[in-house]
């Protein structure tokens, strides 16, 4: 029999911040190792470009590799035995095969340079610099789908420690490389960061899977019915349908920087300053999983909320504080990230834009949540499909804005987008919301 959980008048805030650790680490981890490596790619022979390039590169690859953003919730979903394992292997194996071979096809003929060249206009300097660093990222995106899978394992069987092993390794090694990089191959540039994470991942698969090897047996009980290899295409296409509309935004805002005054100058400030936010949204970034799991566990969904919001105005302070402060902001953007001047300059200008947006993130991602805890995928889509409209709506009008610097369009772009997600959540996760409080009041 299943354990009950009976309803909960208020929530737990040990829990919570217990849930919250693990989850927004694993949400944010790839986010985090991103500054790091920017900052030795600052310091390159060339710096500007080889940021850059990484940036325009890692975007075009994050966009090829859309499947590994929903593996993981597939294999949460499916793995219940060993059994059903086997089916969702097999499933995420054909997925990396399918990831690798169509970023392998962009990154080795001339459609990398058609994209970057004559789509994306930029100089040819740069264009080379991302066409190598996207030659680098075809491995990047094999692993990714398989940790993404990995990871999903661990979590079913209760082995979340692997998560933050895997987390440990990824920085450690995503570092070491860079600075090996930087000091004996420092004409790599933009194939620095290419290499670090792509090494990075690699490392973390090795982790998960020897971690899952040596797990204690049985985790999970047996005897349930192995899924077919149709009944998990057909739940999994409209999670990609979904998944698809969001990885668009980095290709398109750096198309429209491209196209603006200081391109280069832009995309470098605005992969530095969204990079920081990101480190310091990381707990605002684990509020669905969290949410998630709360939900399950039968807290109070008022208490959620309430706990959602905290989190999400908590992580913001440091945000404004950091934009305030010149000394802080010289500090992280100069010294650390090794930014000249200009970009420094740019870079802050950028993080002001962004500076207000966590608790807006932690109410779509509670309101997402919600709507995945009644089983209603259609809501998550229609967020997003409003989402991208917004998105496109803003790439075209920038198109008329080319006296305005590219890291105001950048930033300006990526704020309105991640509002607007907000207030489609709350719109259409409100019933809901209001569902999961009359269920578990009753």
């Amino acid at each position: 029999m299943l354990q009950q959980f009976p309803p909960r008048n208020q929530g737990s805030i040990t829990r919570s911040l217990r849930l919250l650790g693990p989850a927004a680490v694993n949400v944010s981890a790839h986010e985090w190792i991103t500054p790091i490596v920017a900052a030795f790619m600052a310091r390159s022979l060339n710096p500007e470009e080889a940021v850059a390039g990484y940036a325009l590169a890692l975007s075009l690859a994050f966009f090829l590799t859309l499947p590994r953003l929903r593996i993981q919730a597939l294999t949460l979903v499916f793995v219940e035995d060993n059994q059903s394992w086997q089916a969702v292997a097999v499933f995420a194996a054909s997925c990396a095969a399918v990831v690798v071979s169509i970023i392998s096809i962009v990154a080795f003929t001339p459609l990398s340079s058609i994209i970057f060249n004559d789509l994306f206009k930029i100089e040819e300097s740069l264009a080379d610099q991302a066409m190598a660093a996207l030659k680098v990222l075809t491995l990047w995106g094999l692993f990714s789908v398989i940790r993404a899978h990995l990871y999903g394992v661990a979590l079913r069987f209760e082995k979340a420690n692997l998560l933050w092993l895997g987390a440990a390794t990824g920085l450690v090694t995503a570092t070491a490389v860079s600075l090996f990089l930087y000091n004996f191959f420092p004409e790599f540039n933009s194939r620095i960061g290419a290499i670090a994470v792509t090494s990075a991942v690699i490392l973390e698969c090795a982790v998960a899977s020897i971690g899952l090897l040596i797990r204690r047996k049985p985790d999970l009980n047996v005897g349930r019915s192995r899924p077919s290899q149709m009944r998990i295409i057909r739940f999994f296409i409209p999670l990609l349908f979904a998944a698809l509309l969001p990885s668009l935004t980095f290709p398109l805002i750096n198309f429209a920087m491209a196209r603006s005054i200081n391109p280069e100058l832009s995309i470098t400030a605005f992969t530095l300053a969204f990079g920081v936010f990101s480190i310091m949204s990381i707990p605002s970034n684990g509020i669905q999983p969290t949410s998630l799991a709360l939900f399950g566990l039968k807290e109070s969904p008022q208490f959620v909320r309430f706990f959602a919001i905290i989190v999400g105005i908590l992580t913001a302070i440091p945000i404004i504080l950091l934009t305030l402060s010149d000394t802080a902001s010289a500090w992280v953007f100069g010294t650390l990230l090794g930014a000249d001047d200009a970009v420094r300059t740019m870079s802050i200008q950028a993080l002001q834009v962004l500076m207000l947006l966590p608790p807006w993130l932690a109410l779509e991602q509670l309101y997402a949540a919600a709507i995945m805890s009644n089983k209603e995928p259609r809501g998550i889509v229609y967020i997003n499909i409003g989402r991208l409209i917004l998105l496109l709506l803003l790439v075209f009008g920038s198109l008329f804005l080319d006296t305005t610097e590219g890291v105001l369009v950048g930033s300006g772009i990526m704020s309105l987008t991640l509002l607007a997600e907000a207030i489609f959540a709350v719109i259409f996760g409100r019933s809901a919301f209001n569902s999961l409080r009359f269920r578990y009041t009753d």
